[in-house]
């Protein structure tokens, strides 16, 4: 064979060579085949309660970066936390049991291909930074599920949906080729914060609200220091759906020193009906887009302690969200300011919400943002914003209650048993031909009957009254006559009942006559009366000794002391429970900044135009048959 046709023979193979690879890599459409179809993908992965972390990581093409959000058990105390948002508390033991589930169970459908080159067209590219560059595609989400050893119990790289049927998806196992087809529910495993915490972060019931306290003011950091701008504070008492002013300040919003005026209402207006509603709703059902710890400085009562004045670290972390400490005197504290204002809530149970209100928190995707986090959401307003919440005992709702004083002497219990009767005034009477108010219909009454009787002849009026002396004696007689029969048959039984031995006596026998709710009436009445003792049930004039009076005193003493005492309890009791309930809610608040979306900031911040209307607007807002659906009745008028 001669040159010529060794180098043809030659570019024949490499060509059927080239044709057989680019076919064989190519990506195929699915085939199902015996290779691997209808096994489990995880077949040792069968309980999802074993399940005590998980992660997943997420590529951002844009910024060609790793974002990480995981979910982990700690193996001691059993608390679900999320690590990657600095140890924030997770309510997430059925959420981890539905994501972990997605997994278990899962059966390979078909196998597309083993070639590690068609990765990135299936969107299984591990999500590892160091093979990475701002711009790749085709990388997946990997997602990995660890036990309390932190054995992994599955780990998987999902990728692209099928084009022909979504429910579908490429999936890889980590530093494996084989890419496959599995059909599984995706949702269980979110990264969205909000998913994976308690979700009512105030624990508050709108019906529970009894005060509000809006304090709307301005803080700026600038170079000569903290510049501070008062508009207004407002104390707002809530009953149900309405609301009554109880105090307004009004300050000079250009000097802070000038000393407040206190104002009411003005005239022809009304609190704003529909923007304290819209308060209270959003305080019902507060959700925040995320958190960031606090320094530790900053106590659960948003005090700010002496150590806290010199960490120049701490200072910048709460002055970048809008929270500024100040001193404010020699007890090595600082109070802190907000950048927005405040809100302070009182339930009627004594607990009481300090809400401040920080600066913005980052913007929308269209803008970016300086501390935005995978699952992070956006508000609709474009913008979230930072908010401290801290809670405190309300100690007016607790005042000490009126104790009743107990007597010493008998002389101070006869002044607290005969209390001196006290004569009401009596009317004066009119002057003599004065008619008082409203007597005059009825002076006219009985001379009208005059008029009437008038026209009777004397014969005629003494016939009458000779009637009616008649008629009377009748009815005496007749009285007198059951009188004596009611008397003898009382006798009669009592005689009978004395002869057949059935007579009862006080606490024995079964039947008295008396029904349960008789009984709880005596009962009441009882206890009503229990200053009357057995010793008063003696005859006016049969004086009590020296020791029945001593009995007497000795009991009321008793008595008094068991009542004072059970108001004592009634308020500690109630006390105890708001003040445990402060300890719960702060050791949830202590240790975070809070982050809300701009429309909810929106509706917990009222401005001072804002915070009243006219009279008849709120009026018309209320009408009935305003606004409302309505219905047409067969039957009513206008149908």
């Amino acid at each position: 064979m001669n040159e010529g046709k060794k180098t043809g023979l030659f570019w024949v193979i490499a060509a059927a060579t080239a044709t057989v690879a680019t076919f064989v890599s190519w990506p195929r459409a699915v085939v199902q085949t015996d290779n691997g179809a209808g096994q489990m993908l995880f077949e040792k992965f069968t309980d999802p309660l074993a399940a005590a972390s998980m992660k997943i990581v997420t590529f951002d093409e844009a910024q060609g970066t790793l974002d990480t959000f995981e979910v982990r058990k700690d193996k001691e105390s059993g608390q679900w936390t999320i690590p990657s948002r600095e140890g924030y508390p997770a309510d997430a033991i059925e959420q981890m049991k539905d994501a972990a589930n997605s997994l278990v169970g899962v059966k390979i459908l078909d196998i597309q291909t083993s070639n590690a080159e068609d990765h990135d067209d299936l969107g299984v590219a591990e999500p590892a930074l160091e093979d990475l560059e701002v711009g790749d595609d085709g990388v997946g989400r990997l997602v990995t599920f660890k036990n309390d050893a932190q054995e992994t119990l599955a780990s998987l790289i999902i990728g692209d949906p099928l084009k022909d049927d979504p429910t579908k998806r490429y999936v890889r196992i980590p530093n494996q080729d084989p890419v496959y087809v599995i059909k599984f529910d995706e949702a269980p495993l979110t990264t969205n914060f909000r998913d994976w915490i308690e979700d009512d972060l105030l624990q508050m019931s709108s019906i529970d609200i009894d005060t509000l306290e809006i304090k709307d003011y301005t803080a700026t950091l600038g170079q000569g220091g903290i510049s501070l701008s008062r508009k207004y504070t407002a104390d707002v008492a809530v009953e149900g759906a309405q609301y009554s002013l109880t105090s307004m300040l009004e300050f000079d919003p250009n000097d802070p020193r000038v000393e407040a005026k206190k104002v009411d209402a003005p005239a022809g207006q009304t609190l704003n009906k529909t923007k304290l509603n819209e308060m209270k709703n959003a305080l019902d059902d507060l959700k925040i887009v995320n958190v960031y710890r606090k320094p530790e400085g900053v106590s659960a009562t948003l005090k700010a302690s002496k150590d806290l004045l010199s960490d120049q670290d701490a200072i910048t972390s709460l002055a970048q969200r809008g929270f500024y400490p100040i001193d404010v005197g020699p007890d090595g504290e600082a109070e802190i300011l907000s950048a927005n204002g405040e809100l302070s809530v009182s339930l009627k149970d004594g607990v009481k919400y300090l809400i401040r209100f920080g600066n913005i928190a980052g913007v929308s995707e269209s803008g970016g943002s300086d501390e935005s986090t995978e699952g992070e959401e956006k508000s609709t307003g474009g913008v979230n914003r930072y908010l401290f919440v801290t809670t405190m005992v309300d100690e007016s709702k607790f005042p000490v209650p009126n104790l009743r004083a107990i007597p010493q002497t008998l002389e101070e219990l006869d002044a607290m048993l005969n209390p001196p009767k006290v004569e009401e005034p009596k009317a004066e009477e009119p002057p003599v031909g004065e008619i008082k108010e409203n007597d005059a219909a009825q002076s006219d009454e009985p001379e009208m009957k005059e008029e009437e009787t008038s026209d009777e002849s004397p014969a005629e009026e003494s016939e009458a009254k000779s009637e009616t002396t008649e008629s009377d004696e009748a009815d005496e007689a007749e009285m007198k006559e059951e009188s004596k029969e009611s008397s003898e048959t009382e006798a009669t039984e009592d005689t009978a009942a004395e002869e057949s031995g059935e007579v009862e006596t006080e606490g024995e026998g079964e039947a008295t006559g008396k029904g349960e709710a008789q009984e709880e009436g005596d009962a009441a009445a009882e206890v009503e009366t229990e200053t009357k003792t057995d010793v008063e049930a003696k005859p006016a004039d049969e004086k009590l000794t020296d020791e029945e009076l001593q009995e007497r005193l000795e009991a009321e003493q008793e008595k008094i002391t068991k009542e004072n005492q059970r108001k004592l309890d009634a308020r500690k009791d109630q006390l105890e429970a708001a003040q445990r309930k402060v300890r719960e809610l702060n050791e949830r608040f202590s240790d975070w900044y809070y982050v809300i979306a701009e429309d909810t900031y929106s509706k917990l911040t009222i401005k001072r135009d804002d915070l009243f209307e006219s009279e008849n607007a709120a009026a018309a807002a209320e009408a009935p048959g305003q606004g409302g659906p309505q219905f047409n009745i067969p039957g009513f008028p206008g149908n």
